[in-house]
């Protein structure tokens, strides 16, 4: 007795998996392991959608698409007779292509984007449906097949003339013709498309189009499928040069980025900078701070990396440094540069684009192009040339898919030179560094100069550094910078609590020389007329109508914890906030009332409230061995799961009872959805989604749980 071989499927090739196959086909589809499955069918399922394909389809290179593409233009194919297929009309040799196309099509082998079955590679509807209408612009065959001779034929007889109109078609296989259904013979012809017609070399798709049939297509091409010979490699980098002095240019450059980035949050600290109404910061105030940070355009982008990191932020009406700028600051010079490299990637600002305004109309977009150039980057060798059209090309190659411009890959590289990861024209091993051995050592010595400047030798500890930044005012950035003292710096020191002994003190041991007789100079003027004008801060106002009632205030231990003290007849100032003095009045048994600036009573606002952050919604990522093993260890469970998911959807549709799903989207995220059960056959339910949400088909495999509602 006969058996019939079970025809391949995509169900049945991954039903027919081992660990390590169903281990490759969830890497090279992270979507299909998230959420995680729970069974074989459940993979099948999601393998199978749209959303799946379509992303699988655009992780190809443009070798492996070509590929697929050559599979779904000529039909299921052996290896042999893709590797013909593809060398066809080239000057390639197909033993030196074979070992590539095998590569590429393992891949899609292991992606079940291509099926095999009996030797031949088999390429399904579903996935044809995502490439174009005619894959390779190769429309279908004649109703009535010409092979090679007779199409040569068929151009000889219907003449120079037609055959260059049909050249026209050979890369795109419709055009547009009045009439094409129109009945045509060799003798009634009078114009080149009725000689193609009347010769079948043409044939009409509907009263406006005619089509080029694949044979006559494939004859003008010279039998080539694609119009560029596809390549397995993206272009090649050019080779390395100079290396060790690339790399030091490069280190440079990451010294002074982060010196920019220490000027910049010194120069927002002091000016008052306006936050604007659509949440950037005003161009005058922007171009203020920028000065002292990088010329031209570069500044924008140390502005965006100080926005991105989380080292400036909006308080209120006016922009300030962070907690996360002082942790910075600590940091040493390694992590400080590696924050700025990470911040840049997740720059929201379109490259090329950056200004005062900090305004991000396509976020994912933005940070999307920076991630390309960095991981192209990443493949090059330290020491080899860059150029902004060769890193387009090569991004081509792996995102065929994608709409590439020069310019903005011009601009990504624009902002890796600011950071030191391209100098000279070059890539530097700074790209994807994890550690740097050659990063100076800080210093904490200084040279003082008789002409009131200030300079660091190197980088500074950050002790040493941010004690300078409030003794001197910056005059120029870059590890070497020059600072400069002055009447209004050296005030600021003592504003914040220095002694003109501690300032002598400090430039006694910072300083790598004798301290310049004009510098102490200048301290003694600044101290000898610091503290002729005192103001005091004031905490509140307290104003008591009966003059006994300030003595008994005076005398209670009230006066010692508020700062209490008489400046008037029956007139108080605290040095506590308002607040903690009517509550301490009231435990002395007063009755006090709260007034503003301008006298008034007002009420006590609303009690605070604590601000709760939303809830993290990330998904963790599965472990596609353990998943795999999963699955194959529990193949049976599922379909006793499913089985019982089913008698529940039919029940629920018998009784017309609200459910509550959750069920996997096309995107691979979960929703819950409340729904009434329509009806329940091939392996789909018609529901109805509360809410005016419409009516839905869900696959049961993407049902996950059910429940009543």
């Amino acid at each position: 007795m006969s058996t019939v071989d079970e025809p391949t499927t995509l169900a049945s090739t991954i039903r027919g998996l081992d660990a390590q196959g169903l281990s490759r086909l969830l890497t090279l589809r992270p979507d299909l392991a998230n959420p995680t499955p729970r069974d074989l069918a459940e993979v099948s399922s999601r393998a199978g959608t749209h959303a799946s394909i379509n992303a699988a389809i655009s992780s190809l290179d443009r070798w492996r698409l070509s590929l697929l593409t050559a599979l779904a233009a000529l039909g299921d194919l052996t290896l042999a007779e893709l590797v013909e297929a593809i060398c066809q009309g080239w000057p390639t040799d197909p033993d030196t292509i074979r070992a590539d196309v095998a590569d590429g099509l393992s891949d899609l082998l292991d992606m079940m984007l291509v099926l095999e079955d009996s030797g031949h590679l088999h390429v399904s509807h579903v996935v044809t449906a995502h490439l174009s209408e005619y894959p390779a612009s190769l429309a279908p065959v004649s109703m009535v097949p010409m092979d090679c001779e007779d199409v040569a034929a068929s151009l000889a007889a219907a003449g120079p003339q037609a055959r260059t109109v049909l050249e026209r078609l050979a890369w795109s296989p419709t055009g547009h013709v009045p009439n094409a259904r129109r009945t045509v013979t060799p003798e009634t012809a009078t114009t080149p498309v009725d000689m193609a017609l009347a010769h079948h070399l043409l044939r009409p798709l509907d009263d406006e189009t005619v089509i080029l049939p694949r044979e006559v297509a494939l004859l003008l091409r010279g039998n080539r499928l694609f119009a560029e010979q596809p390549s397995p490699t993206p272009p090649a980098w050019p080779q390395p040069r100079q290396t060790s002095l690339v790399n030091r240019a490069g280190l440079g450059t990451a010294l002074e980025a982060v010196s920019a980035m220490s000027a910049l949050l010194e120069g927002v600290e002091r000016h008052d900078c306006t936050v604007l109404a659509n949440g950037g910061m005003a161009k005058r105030d922007a171009r203020t701070v920028l000065s002292r940070v990088a010329p031209g355009d570069d500044g924008w982008v140390h502005l965006a990396l100080a926005a991105t990191g989380g080292f400036i932020a909006a308080d209120g009406r006016s922009w300030l440094p962070t907690l996360v700028a002082d942790r910075w600051r600590t940091d040493s010079l390694w992590g400080q540069w590696v924050s700025l490299r990470d911040a840049w990637r997740r720059i929201p600002q379109f490259p090329g684009t950056l200004d005062n305004t900090l305004t991000a109309s396509s976020p994912a977009t933005a940070q999307a192009w920076r991630r390309l150039v960095h991981e192209e980057l990443s493949t090059a060798e330290p020491g080899t040339p860059i150029e902004a059209g060769l890193v387009a090309d090569r991004i081509r190659w792996r995102q065929p898919g994608t709409t590439v411009e020069d310019s903005l890959v011009e601009a990504v590289l624009d902002e890796c030179q600011v950071l030191g990861m391209i100098a000279v024209g070059a890539r530097t091993d700074l790209v994807d560094a994890l550690t740097c051995a050659d990063m100076p050592e800080r210093t904490d010595g200084v040279i003082l100069q008789s002409d009131l400047s200030v300079i660091a030798p190197g980088p500074l500890t950050p002790d040493t550094a941010a004690d300078l930044a409030l003794l001197a005012d910056r005059e120029s950035t870059g590890i070497a910078g020059v600072r400069r003292f002055s009447r209004t710096s050296l005030r600021r020191a003592l504003d914040a609590g220095w002694t003109g002994q501690r300032v002598r003190q400090w430039w006694s041991d910072h300083s790598l020389s004798d301290v310049p007789q004009g510098l102490l100079v200048l301290l003694d003027d600044v101290v000898r007329d610091y503290g002729r004008v005192s103001v005091a801060a004031v905490g509140a106002l307290v104003e008591v109508d009966d003059p006994a009632g300030v003595e008994s205030i005076l005398r209670s231990a009230l006066a010692t914890d508020l700062g209490l003290r008489r400046v008037g007849p029956q007139v108080l100032v605290a040095q506590a906030e308002p607040d903690q003095v009517l509550a301490g009045l009231r435990q002395l048994g007063m009755s006090p009332v709260a007034r503003d600036s301008h006298g008034d009573v007002f009420s006590a606002p609303p009690p605070p409230r604590a601000k709760v952050d939303a809830p993290s919604s990330a998904v963790p990522q599965a472990d596609p061995e353990g998943l795999a093993a999963s699955l194959l260890n529990n193949q049976g469970r599922g379909f006793s799961d499913r089985r019982q998911l089913l008698s529940q959807l039919h029940q629920a549709q018998h009784e017309g009872a609200w459910m509550q799903i959750e069920r996997v989207i096309d995107d691979g995220t979960t929703v819950r959805q409340t729904v009434r059960i329509m009806a329940v056959a091939a392996g789909a339910v018609r529901c109805v989604i509360r809410g005016g949400g419409g009516v839905a088909i869900v696959p049961v495999s993407r049902i996950t749980a059910c429940q009543p509602a």
